[in-house]
Formats: structure tokens, C-alpha cells, sequence
């Protein structure tokens, strides 16, 4: 293998002995001197690193002497300097989870399995198909002075609310309104003269009315069916026995439909009865002392009396 002389040995060889012992000395001061074969200061702000000795061989690749910074960082702190990667630049971190939340408590369902709303709702259903079905009537008694006018003006009354005129005679009249205006006409009515009786009733046929509504359903339902067997039957007596019964459930239907109907007549329409009786206007003789003896009182001895 070839070997390379430095620089100044060759320096030397061509000066001669002179300048090769000069040439020497002044490789033994500078390799004596602090600034040959040291590393490098390093720079304020770079963190220190491994050290090598002068005069280390570069061929072998190991290092023989290594020094370390007691204040190197370590690798988690590198990670906390350094700053995070600009938008669309390297790979993201995934994003960090958030923590789980508490679950909101749902109200526990019912026995019944129903909404705890639905009860209320089906009592108020019930309740408006319940609603009381009433019958209003009032009979009155007054006394005026005109009872022929009077009657006249009741009458004239009833079509002013919307009603009608039921019945008539000589002192006493019966009229319908509309229920919804019942309580204005006796207030009118109390304006026409002086009150002696007053007698309003109201009745409540609710109970009446539905049961009426299930039996005219039902009264229906079996004249359908008698109709379908009459038009099935062969034999005459059994045709015969299925007319009698056809004819029985259809009239009883009648009736129930006519009650119903009056029932809804009577409900819609209240019925007012007035009575007049004619008021004297003859002034009442101031009573005069009483006589302890009847039969006297009876000859009429107080009148003389008040003479």
C-alpha cells in the first residue's frame, strides 16, 4: 500500500536539512496548540454533542473517547419545543376523543306502556262525550195591568231570541228559545210587571239520551240481519215468523227514534211558560180596629167605627 507524506516533509526534502528540522518544530507548536485537532465551540442555542478526541482515526468508524452534556434534553423535551406541522404539510395526529358524557335520563315507562299523557288525554275525551245534556223550563206567574199586551210582548220576545210561539190563550203563553239565551229572556221577562212565582227546573237527561243512541244502534243492527234471513228463507212459515219479528223490532225502532228526536228538541229549544193575571188599580181600604167580639166584627160595627 502506497503511503502519502505530508506537506512539509515534502517541503523539507526539497529545502534540505535545514529547512526540514525548521519545518518540523513548527509542526510540533501547532499541533501543540489549543486551535489544532479541537472541536468546534458550539453555537449559542444548539444542543451540545458527542465529542471525539484529536488524533482519532477516521477509517476504523468507532469511537474510542465520548463525552456527554449532563444538561442534553431528552427526547420528550424536543417534542414539547417543537412546533406543530402547518396545514396540508406531513402526517396529523389524530384528534383527540372526547370524553364520554353522562346519558341523559329518559323518564321509565308506565305499567300500561302507554305516554303518561295519554291517560289525561282519554279522561278529557271521555268527559267532552259525557258532557251533561240539559233541559230547561221555567213557569212564571205576574201580575200587570194590561195582560193582553203583555201576551203580545212575550211573544214578540220569543222571535226576537231566535224562538217561536208553542201556545196561546186568553192569560197565559207558552214560547221556545234557542237554551244558549235562556237566561236573557227571564230577564226580560221580569221587566214586563210584577213577579209572583217562578219555577225553573233543569233536567238532565244525559243518561236517557245515550242510552236511547245504543239501543236505536242495536234495534238497527238485528232489522239488517231479519232482512238478510227474509230474503234467505224457504218455507212460508219460516218466512211468516221472520215478518212478525221484523215488524216488532222495526216499531220499536220507530219509538226510539222519536224519542231521541225530543229529546234533542227539548235539549236545543227551552221552554217558557207564562201566566198573567190582571193587578187592580182600585186602592185597599186601610183595615180599621179589630173587635174583641167575632159576631160584632161580622154586623160590621169596625166600620162604623172608622167613620
Amino acid at each position: 500500500m502506497r503511503r502519502t507524506l505530508p506537506v512539509w516533509a515534502l517541503l523539507a526534502s526539497l529545502a534540505g536539512p535545514a529547512a526540514c528540522s525548521s519545518a518540523s518544530s513548527a509542526a510540533r507548536d501547532a499541533s501543540s496548540s489549543p486551535a489544532y485537532g479541537a472541536a468546534p465551540a458550539p453555537m449559542a442555542g444548539m444542543p451540545p454533542r458527542v465529542m471525539q478526541t484529536a488524533g482519532e482515526s477516521t477509517h476504523s468508524g468507532s469511537v474510542r473517547e465520548e463525552s456527554y452534556d449532563a444538561e442534553m434534553p431528552v427526547a420528550a423535551d424536543f417534542a414539547k419545543a417543537a412546533p406543530p406541522p402547518a396545514p396540508g404539510g406531513g402526517a396529523q395526529l389524530p384528534a383527540a376523543r372526547p370524553a364520554p358524557t353522562a346519558a341523559t335520563p329518559q323518564p321509565a315507562p308506565t305499567s300500561s306502556g302507554a305516554a303518561p299523557q295519554a291517560a289525561p288525554q282519554a279522561a278529557g275525551e271521555v268527559s267532552a262525550a259525557r258532557a251533561p245534556l240539559l233541559v230547561y223550563t221555567a213557569e212564571i206567574g205576574m201580575a200587570v195591568f194590561e195582560v193582553g199586551a203583555s201576551l203580545a210582548k212575550v211573544e214578540t220576545l220569543a222571535r226576537d231570541l231566535g224562538g217561536f210561539l208553542a201556545r196561546r190563550d186568553d192569560r197565559t203563553i207558552t214560547i221556545r228559545v234557542p237554551a244558549a239565551r235562556f237566561d236573557e229572556a227571564l230577564k226580560r221577562l221580569a221587566d214586563l210587571g210584577d213577579i209572583l212565582q217562578r219555577n225553573v227546573v233543569a233536567q238532565d237527561v244525559t243518561e236517557e239520551f245515550f242510552d236511547l243512541a245504543i239501543r236505536i244502534r242495536n234495534a238497527r243492527a238485528v232489522r239488517d240481519r231479519l232482512e238478510k234471513l227474509l230474503e234467505k228463507a224457504a218455507k212460508v212459515e219460516e218466512s211468516i215468523q221472520l215478518e212478525r219479528e221484523l215488524a216488532r223490532v222495526s216499531s220499536e225502532l220507530e219509538r226510539l227514534e222519536g224519542r231521541l228526536k225530543f229529546l234533542r228538541d227539548q235539549i236545543a229549544f227551552s221552554t217558557l211558560t207564562v201566566s198573567f193575571q190582571p193587578r187592580s188599580t182600585e186602592p185597599l181600604a186601610p183595615s180599621g180596629p179589630r173587635l174583641p167580639i167575632d159576631w160584632l166584627n161580622e154586623l160590621g160595627l169596625s166600620r162604623l167605627l172608622n167613620l
